[in-house]
């Protein structure tokens, strides 16, 4: 195999395994489901698009005219939660937000062990309740919107205590 097509296979593989999301540390079987179904329809409407810009750049190719891609809106974003403490905790993801008519958008029963993360699919534009507890501490409350640019939520127990005693002392 020569260097340009084992370069080439290396960046493919890269940018496919990059982007994916897992349940991999989900316990919750609807929130499983629903993962997958995001994850197939955001899939399927890339797949769609990208044949359908592939085959207007032929089209302006041969009629010699510009070309302008097709943008749909963004339904989805992806997102990682990362676990930034020494214990083992135990996420609930809540949100208003409904999905297929069967209920809401919540994720449900993450747990993440120290230091690992877990990414996620969640709907754009979105806020979510994140409530997050170590099996020896309080929970605690993160809001979290989908609509801005952050993407890693990085959570360790006691960090929201230390905002809300900030916040008290100014």
């Amino acid at each position: 195999m020569n260097r340009l097509k084992f370069i080439s296979l290396v960046l493919a593989v890269l940018i496919c395994c990059g982007g994916c999301t897992n349940t991999r540390y989900l316990t919750d079987s609807t929130s499983i489901d629903r993962q997958h179904d995001m994850r197939s329809k955001r899939v399927g409407k890339n797949i769609g698009e990208g044949c359908l810009n592939m085959s207007f750049l032929i089209l302006a190719a041969v009629l010699n005219t510009e070309f302008a891609p097709v943008e749909s809106e963004r339904e989805f974003k992806r997102i990682t939660l990362k676990n930034e403490s020494p214990d083992s905790l135990i996420v609930n993801m809540v949100t208003d937000i409904v999905w297929k008519e069967t209920g809401y958008c919540d994720i449900m029963g993450i747990v993440l062990p120290p230091q690992a993360k877990q990414k996620l699919l969640v709907p754009y534009p979105a806020a979510y309740n994140v409530y997050f507890k170590t099996p020896y501490s309080e929970e605690e409350k993160l809001e979290v919107r989908t609509d801005n640019k952050r993407r890693i939520i990085k959570l360790k127990a006691g960090m929201t205590k230390i905002q809300i005693e900030e916040n008290q002392q100014n």
